[in-house]
């Protein structure tokens, strides 16, 4: 079964304001493919309002409690699957206090690893490189990204702590003075670049987009955006992880302090994040790109009219395997193509517009096994965008 996992499933009718205990959601697909663990995202004051309760918890139409989440920005979400043609009931109840669930997705600023920020679900992780790193003059400049076996555990902290603790390295030091193999062995050992059974980060970023930074293209040459400046978490799971960022001043053609904004967020189950960008003193606009690099000759997707592009990244070792990458832009892209060493989709973005696109990967020793799998999650994914669910609620 296909799974497409949207960071907001559809608009959402209200068809009845009567308070009460409880609040029946009907979700309907009227697409030809199947929604399995699909985000839906209601407007929380609203369903609240007609509960006449503080707090609330959703159950599934067999009665069974299923995770939700109150959001930053006002809305309770939770995941659905509907069958292709059908309509799924959920039901929302009220509830004395806030509901916990397990979390799967989380992260977090790693003030203690450059400044850092670092998230994951269940399938995937992302970082940023933030203020620590730029002060080094580190060419560090687009997303990378941690393979995980798929799980529901948080495995970031496990990779960060043993390489951001000083008694490490003060092991490692001792031990280098009495055999440098030993050390090296001891180092190996802890480092998250190598896979001992959580996952690595075996991705190569450097001076490029990484895994689909958006950039002002000026006079044909991508404006590669540097490390962030300021960072709020805004949501911390259990099911959407986000985070706000904004970038110092640059000058960019004639504008001298153009500030880039951020809001990245993460929904459980999904390959892919949702990023909304946009740019303080722009006079004029401009044309954006988002992509990534091409390491070698390895397959590259351009589907212009879907807004989609993907490649199947080498990574870094012989044994580590491919990192499945990709972009969708919901409104389609004004054109796809390979320049300044990338796999770009283009758009236009004015001093007013906010840009919102997804980008993630997928790795072919996890749970996409090759790029046909990967281009036909993203062509459904992009397909079930252009077609929400349809919810009702009363």
């Amino acid at each position: 079964m296909k799974r497409f996992l949207l960071l907001c499933a559809a608009s959402a009718l209200l068809i009845g304001c009567k308070s009460g205990h409880e609040v029946t959601i009907s979700l309907e697909n009227e697409t030809e493919f199947a929604r399995s663990g699909e985000m839906v995202s209601l407007p929380a004051d609203s369903v609240l309002a007609l509960l006449g309760s503080r707090y609330c918890y959703v159950t599934d139409h067999e009665g069974n409690e299923i995770p939700s989440q109150l959001t930053h920005d006002g809305q309770l979400i939770f995941r659905a699957d509907v069958a292709s043609g059908a309509t799924a009931t959920y039901t929302v109840l009220a509830s004395d206090t806030l509901r916990a669930y397990s979390r799967l997705t989380g992260g977090r600023v790693y003030p203690e690893r450059a400044d850092d920020i670092a998230w994951e679900n269940e399938l995937v992780g992302f970082r940023v490189y933030g203020p620590a790193t730029q002060a080094k003059g580190e060419k560090a400049f687009g997303y990378d990204i941690f393979f995980k076996h798929p799980t529901p555990d948080q495995i970031l902290e496990a990779l960060y702590g043993p390489e951001t603790d000083p008694a490490t390295w003060q092991k490692a030091d001792s031990l280098r003075r009495i055999d440098p193999a030993l050390a090296d062995e001891f180092v190996n050992s802890i480092s998250y670049h190598i896979d001992h059974g959580l996952g690595m980060d075996c991705y190569a970023v450097g001076p490029t987009l990484g895994d689909g930074v958006a950039a002002i293209v000026e006079s044909d040459s991508l404006c590669f955006p540097w490390c962030y400046e300021k960072a709020e978490v805004l949501d911390n799971g259990p099911l959407r992880f986000t985070v706000k960022m904004q970038f110092a001043p640059v000058a960019i053609g004639s504008d001298s302090a153009v500030v880039e904004h951020r809001i990245i967020s993460l929904n459980a189950g999904s390959h892919l994040n949702y990023c909304k960008v946009w740019y303080d003193g722009l006079s004029e606009a401009k044309r954006i790109a988002t992509g990534f690099p091409r390491r070698d000759d390895s397959e590259a997707v351009m589907d212009k009219a879907n807004g989609l592009i993907a490649y199947s990244d080498p990574t870094q070792g012989p044994d580590n395997g491919k990192a499945l990458l990709g972009v969708v832009l919901p409104v389609g892209a004004d054109s796809v193509a390979e320049a300044s060493g990338h796999i770009l989709a283009y758009t236009t973005v004015s001093p007013s517009d906010t840009l919102g696109y997804y980008w993630g990967f997928a790795w072919d020793k996890a749970d996409v096994e090759n790029m046909a799998e990967w281009n036909d999650l993203l062509s459904g994914f992009a397909a079930a965008i252009q077609r929400p669910l349809r919810v009702t609620y009363h």
